[in-house]
């Protein structure tokens, strides 16, 4: 198939450096937008914007598709600052389907997130459960797969949500669990867990993410969809924390259960393999000391 030019936004964040490396790998002509630049250099070839989605200036010029990776995330600290990832992961989203409605750009992949489902979905979670978020973050997710389905509707639009879960691997922010377990247990200090360790959460590796980005850029539509990015398999806290550990256990302080956190995640990913193709090839913990 013919390359594509492709607009990936959030470019410089632990999601979108493998994005941008893996799509311009793939052949495809790749500009990144964020409003930091990135850490390492890009590859040669591929442009990069600096942009704030929620003010910036936006390029000027047509693509053939968008893929909004750019938000604030998180669960924990969106309960601390609900409006600043109301403007951030709404308007910023909004912002961008307007840009592809002026600029005539007929195709949108869109980053959600498993945390739309809540804690009360029966699991493995499918595309079709209604969503019951628990968290500002989710909340904001949510609400940009709803604009996308109406600029779907209302413009012709195609647009594609992916529904990531738990995604890791190198680079990962430190604030998950595996990298913030790792950070800890380096330093010398208390790992912090909330709860009693038996939560279990659906890990994807960020390398299976990149290629289900590819494989939704060939989502023929038309109108709108929602899949989800899981590998049909979950680990506790406590398995986190055993591939994190080199050696000696390390000291644990266990602390009350955060309210934004939902006891398990677990996905169905019938529906992606169905409509991109897609399947998982990394599980956890293959690669986790990478």
């Amino acid at each position: 198939m013919a390359p594509l030019s492709v607009l990936v936004t959030g470019s410089s964040g632990f999601i979108g450096t493998h994005v941008v490396r893996h799509l311009h790998a793939a052949g495809h002509r790749v500009t990144g937008l964020d409003h930091i630049p990135p850490t390492d250099a890009l590859p040669e070839g591929v442009a990069f914007h600096v942009c704030d989605i929620r003010q910036g200036e936006l390029p000027d010029r047509t693509f053939d598709a968008v893929v909004h990776l750019a938000a604030l995330a998180g669960v924990r600290p969106s309960m601390d600052r609900p409006l600043e990832y109301e403007i951030t992961n709404v308007i910023g989203t909004i912002r961008l389907l307007e840009f592809c409605r002026r600029m005539g750009i007929p195709h949108f992949v869109f980053a959600s997130s498993s945390s739309v489902y809540g804690p009360e979905t029966p699991l493995p979670a499918e595309e079709s459960t209604p969503a019951n978020p628990c968290s500002p973050y989710a909340l904001t997710k949510l609400h940009g797969e709803q604009w996308g389905r109406l600029y779907a509707r209302l413009h012709g639009l195609r647009f594609i949500a992916l529904r990531f879960f738990s995604v890791w691997g190198p680079g990962q922010r430190p604030d998950l669990a595996l990298e913030a377990f790792r950070r800890r247990i380096e330093a010398g200090q208390p790992v912090i867990i909330n709860g009693d360790g038996s939560q279990r959460r659906d890990l994807t590796h960020v390398a299976d993410v990149a290629r289900a980005i590819e494989l939704a850029l060939r989502w023929p539509g038309p109108g709108s969809t929602v899949l989800n990015v899981g590998t049909g398999r979950n680990h506790s806290v406590m398995d986190m924390l055993a591939a994190a550990r080199k050696a000696a256990a390390p000291m644990v302080e266990h602390q009350a259960a955060h309210p934004a956190d939902v006891p398990e995640t677990l996905a169905s990913n019938t529906a992606a393999g169905v409509q991109i193709g897609w399947k998982p090839r990394i599980f956890f913990p293959d690669g986790a000391d990478s």
